[in-house]
């Protein structure tokens, strides 16, 4: 029987790494803890230049982006991109005070949620953003265990596949396998430390085939961090009866009026109706621009770039609109006295079901739109987008 997880402790290579990764990188105050900076070392085998470059990448999508300064709930239900994101998704809160030894719980539950559905009222660059959001909630919660305790803390989520169909995830090309493809790549890349294990529950089909699945779009470390568990009552193996959800056997209820049954620990999502159906071209129209600004298209080569450039003479918003025919690395600069200055943060994406599209405030400036083809095959990306500035 398995033991209950508690996290890995680190190494004493790792953690002088750590201190001496700590006198040269200023952390918020909410991740002010030993073991941040041991965790990005360790996801990258102690590469010490790797592991600067990914706190860098994330320190700066949270201060870029806007929900540095954001609480836990407003994170969920107030920030525009994670209220649109996190609504269509049934889940908890991250309850600080529920844990399972020094293991942080968090829960999702995939019943009713159609992700093809989803993705014709939200771009999938907003599930993308929510996902590093959400993890940065987790280690908020984790680094102030930390600081208590004095011992590594970890999240462990519980993933509750009941309902969903294994036939959307045949297809390698099907809004389903892109979408968690390129949500795997974040966690691998910054968080697989953070989240230390997903228990799975209620798998559909046949469990050879999930396994299979998972390794299609995760690497091997990553996939290392699954557990499938044969029946729910195997929570008990792995987590302490409070920090399980009564509907699942455990004693955890959210009475904070959240999660609709208390019992079940996480809230009701919003369901997607036709008439919620976003068009392509909907973005121009949001933001009161009536004739749509003409479109350029790229064909972008292996680790090559294209920029949409736009001037700005008065404050005012930039809008965008793009499609792409593969993986993209997405960011947008200003330009200053010949540096770059972070407007919207760099994330690898792809076209789904909707365009790509947002708006940011800008000042007076130029504002580069770059893309990025990331990908060392011979086959070009095919980008067409605009961009248009409008004063406020």
């Amino acid at each position: 029987m398995p033991a209950h997880i508690s996290p890995e402790p680190f190494s004493e290579d790792i953690m002088e790494k750590a201190r001496k990764m700590r006198s040269t990188i200023q952390l918020p105050a909410c991740f002010d803890s030993p073991f941040f900076l041991a965790r990005f070392l360790r996801a990258h085998g102690g590469d010490e230049e790797v592991a600067r470059q990914r706190v860098e990448e994330y320190l700066s999508h949270r201060q870029v982006l806007g929900y540095a300064g954001c609480s836990d709930m407003e994170i969920f239900t107030e920030f525009p991109i994670g209220k649109a994101t996190y609504e269509r998704f049934r889940i908890s809160l991250m309850n600080r005070s529920i844990l399972s030894g020094d293991n942080h719980v968090f829960v999702q539950k995939m019943e009713g949620t159609d992700l093809k559905e989803i993705m014709k009222v939200i771009p999938l660059s907003y599930v993308l953003h929510s996902y590093y959001m959400l993890h940065d909630i987790f280690g908020r919660a984790v680094a102030e265990t930390e600081k208590r305790i004095g011992r590594p803390s970890s999240v462990v989520t519980i993933l509750d596949l009941k309902g969903m169909n294994v036939s959307d995830f045949l297809n390698p090309l099907s809004t389903h396998v892109q979408l968690a493809r390129l949500v795997v790549k974040i966690w691998s890349e910054y968080f697989c430390e953070n989240m230390s294990k997903i228990l799975i529950i209620n798998p559909p089909g046949i469990m050879s085939i999930m396994f299979k699945i998972s390794k299609f779009v995760m690497d091997a470390r990553t996939f290392n961090r699954l557990s499938f568990l044969d029946n729910v009552s195997d929570l008990h193996k792995y987590l302490e009866p409070h920090a399980i959800p009564v509907e699942y056997g455990g004693t955890w209820r959210d009475d904070s009026g959240y999660s609709k049954p208390p019992e079940g620990c996480t809230r009701p999502h919003v369901p997607v109706t036709s008439d919620q159906y976003r068009g392509a071209d909907d973005v121009w129209s949001d933001h009161g621009i009536i004739k749509i600004p003409p479109s350029k298209t790229f064909n972008i080569k292996s680790h090559q770039s294209c920029e949409i450039v736009r001037k700005c003479t008065q404050p005012g918003r930039l809008i965008w609109n793009f499609t792409i025919s593969g993986d993209v690395e997405f960011e947008i600069v200003r330009r200053e006295a010949g540096k770059e200055i972070k407007v919207w943060p760099k994330i690898t994406l792809t076209s789904l079901k909707l365009p790509d599209y947002g708006s940011v405030t800008v000042i007076p400036g130029e504002y580069v739109l770059r893309f990025t083809n990331p990908s060392s095959t011979w086959f070009a990306v095919k980008v067409t987008g605009a961009a248009e500035i409008k004063a406020e």
